[in-house]
């Protein structure tokens, strides 16, 4: 019955995906602001989360002021989902010119060397147009990824994410995928979103986010550890309407001389840093402070 229901689920999905896929963007951002409306006011998806991380995140802000970040993320959580939707339909050509990453040379000097990196980033602005990142960056790239449930509409995202020459690694298969290469000496760019929130019990680090003690991920610096890879973090900006800009920054190029753990927490100031420039723009639908610690 669960797989009957599955294979109904992308019956439906997958024509709604591929006439999404052949619209015009200026088309999709008109369904856009409909959307937003929806998501907003009638009666409002997930508004008590988003309402409350807001509140955790900037308590020194007035209740208008949480409102209008609000507001606009929504906006944005609109445009970001047909953005999504578009990608299927989309070049390397476009994706490219839409999302651009500003200083490559900061990652294509360890590519010189014979040397992978880690790419840490956050689901800020649109991280799904990550893939659009090609030519300019030297190392073959890898990214992390936890599958649907659904297996037919993982295999459509799968096929559309995997098109941008990106090799895309379930979660459970990422130790396996990196010691391979590197026992290959492969310069590839491995990259992890570290904001997901493991379970408690499962949790070997909580650290302040937003000056709520969360539980972390620790996999990105236990790799980089292991291997001794120059760790990056990837702040991305949103400029406009569909276009996003990515900016590096080191962390660290001798991660076995930092001490345990040091690189998640830089990861994390720099991450929360970051969000604090642009606030609507980082994904607030997920309970960030579920099993917070005050």
């Amino acid at each position: 019955m669960k797989r009957l229901g599955r294979a109904l689920s992308y019956g439906l999905f997958a024509p709604l995906a591929a006439a999404t896929a052949r619209m015009p963007l200026g088309g999709l951002y008109k369904i856009s602001d409909a959307l937003f409306h929806l998501l907003y006011r009638y009666p409002g998806y997930r508004r008590e989360v988003v309402d409350g991380n807001l509140a955790v995140a900037f308590p020194d802000k007035s209740e208008a002021e949480r409102r209008e970040i609000g507001r606009e993320f929504y906006r944005h959580l609109a445009d970001l989902l047909v953005e999504t939707a578009k990608t299927a339909g989309m070049s390397r050509r476009e994706l490219a010119r839409r999302f651009r990453m500003t200083n490559p040379e900061l990652m294509n000097r360890y590519y010189d060397q014979g040397r992978s990196v880690i790419i840490y980033g956050g689901h800020q602005g649109n991280w799904e147009w990550i893939f659009g990142l090609g030519d300019e960056l030297k190392h073959k790239k890898m990214a992390v990824y936890k599958p649907l449930s659904n297996p037919w509409i993982d295999r459509h995202m799968r096929r559309t994410r995997s098109k941008f020459r990106f090799d895309l690694v379930p979660t459970y298969d990422t130790y396996r995928f990196i010691a391979a290469k590197e026992s290959r000496g492969e310069p590839y760019a491995y990259g992890f979103l570290g904001d997901q929130n493991p379970l408690p019990h499962k949790a070997k680090l909580w650290l302040p986010f937003f000056g709520k003690e969360v539980p972390v991920q620790t996999g990105a610096e236990a790799v980089a550890r292991k291997y001794d890879l120059p760790v990056l973090f990837m702040e991305i900006r949103k400029t406009g309407r569909g276009f996003y800009e990515a900016d590096l920054s080191l962390i660290t190029d001798r991660p076995k001389e930092t001490e345990p753990f040091w690189i998640t927490r830089t990861y994390f100031k720099m991450l929360e840093e970051s969000i604090r420039r642009q606030p609507p723009y980082y994904y607030w639908i997920h309970r960030r402070f579920k099993h917070a610690r005050s």
